[in-house]
């Protein structure tokens, strides 16, 4: 990670400048030149991501032969919100040093958020617990929820303080499938209750402490989402034994097929039982987790779930590829919402192979068929209007649209 020149300290900018005399930036290379130690680590480091040739070498050398308590006492200390940025990127492979940086509250949130993605154990623990960071930087909570290697339980805690505290998560990816895995038909009612009809205080309450996170009533979008799809009806694997899943389905197979990663889906094992037999004894949370920040294979298990909040947080993964979407709108065992909400992604329904397929589906709306339809070429709508695999009012439709094409006729469709 480069540091930029306007993080050094003005005084010392001059002598570090690319035209600055190299016998200068030498010396500072070497920390020669007396000053603070966190002035010494900021120039070290500018001049080891900037610099190049000797200088840059000497600046590294000079960085590895700080003693630990130094930078240590930099890392705790430091105030400068780029320096602790590049120093957490640069030492996130050391766990001591890491935890200074995450501990400094003046490390940037867009940093803590980057190392959310990466870190595992006590040091992704450290920056969950810290609620004051999430209330203030929502994408930490996106972040933790798609680290695979963060335990399911840490990643509803994170996301429920967060809901509860009044943040908007509408950014993530399957937010609303998320929060009706975690929270479930019997809570949000008795949330939206609470909400409606509060208990009368027996004495006036103090004033908010603005670090504690305020529970919120749910928003009535999200309380009439609640009405289909409940929470958990199982207890779900064990958190060792969705870690080894999630490890087995987080492996990158994006060069595979949708027809491959179904082949691998359905061979797959983890230890020695079926990876699929795992993923069926998986809660709600546990599969809507999966099937966002899984991979192939697990999307094609998981599209097929009984549970419509599950088969939609597919839709809602981030790495969902459009060869992925055309091969479910071939799937006519799908569900009608599956079918539906493919149907109401533009992006999707541009691609014409998706187009077809749903053209051909029985099961999407007569309103998207018709739409679909009448935007194809003469190619298409002959191939339609001779298909066995379309509806009969399908194939009528394209063949209007093809006479009305030779004829300058409009079709009453």
């Amino acid at each position: 990670m480069t540091l930029p020149l306007d993080a050094v300290p003005e005084a010392l900018r001059k002598h570090l400048a690319p035209e600055a005399p190299e016998q200068m930036r030498m010396m500072l290379a070497r920390a020669l030149l007396p000053m603070p130690a966190s002035d010494i680590y900021v120039v070290l480091s500018f001049l080891s991501s900037s610099a190049s040739g000797e200088v840059q070498a000497t600046a590294r050398k000079s960085i590895a032969d700080l003693k630990r308590p130094v930078l240590e006492g930099i890392f705790k200390d430091a105030k400068n919100p780029r320096l602790l940025e590049h120093a957490l990127a640069e030492n996130i492979a050391d766990e001591g040093y890491t935890q200074l940086l995450l501990l400094n509250a003046n490390t940037p949130d867009t940093a803590v958020e980057w190392a959310a993605r990466r870190l595992k154990g006590a040091l992704l623990e450290l920056i969950a617990s810290n609620q004051t960071r999430l209330l203030r930087h929502s994408r930490i909570v996106e972040a933790i929820y798609f680290n695979p290697d963060a335990p399911m339980a840490l990643t509803n805690r994170v996301f429920e303080t967060a809901v509860r505290g009044g943040l908007d998560l509408s950014h993530v990816p399957g937010y609303r499938e998320i929060y009706e895995a975690i929270f479930g038909r019997e809570a949000a009612k008795k949330l939206a209750a609470e909400a409606e009809h509060p208990p009368e205080p027996e004495e006036a309450p103090p004033p908010p402490d603005p670090d504690e996170p305020r529970e919120a009533p749910l928003p009535p979008e999200i309380q009439a989402a609640m009405a289909e799809d409940g929470g958990g009806d199982r207890p779900g694997v064990t958190e060792e034994i969705f870690s080894q899943v999630m490890a087995v389905v987080t492996v990158d197979d994006t060069k595979l097929t949708p027809e491959d990663a179904e082949k691998a889906a359905a061979t797959g094992r983890v230890g020695q039982k079926p990876m699929h037999a795992l993923i069926e004894e998986m809660n709600v949370p546990q599969k809507v987790r999966l099937a966002l920040v899984g991979n192939k294979a697990a999307r094609a298990i998981l599209i097929k779930d009984s549970k419509a909040v599950v088969a939609l947080a597919v839709l809602k993964s981030p790495q969902i590829t459009d060869g992925e979407v055309a091969a479910f709108a071939k799937n006519r065992a799908l569900s009608d919402r599956i079918i539906q909400m493919i149907c109401r992604n533009r992006d999707w329904t541009r691609n014409k192979a998706i187009q077809m397929s749903l053209i051909k589906h029985p099961k999407t709306p007569i309103t998207f068929t018709n739409r679909f339809v009448r935007a194809l070429g003469q190619r298409d709508l002959k191939e339609v209007s001779r298909s066995r695999d379309v509806p009969g009012h399908v194939a009528r439709l394209a063949k209007n649209l093809l006479q009305a094409a030779q004829t300058g006729v409009k079709p009453g469709g």
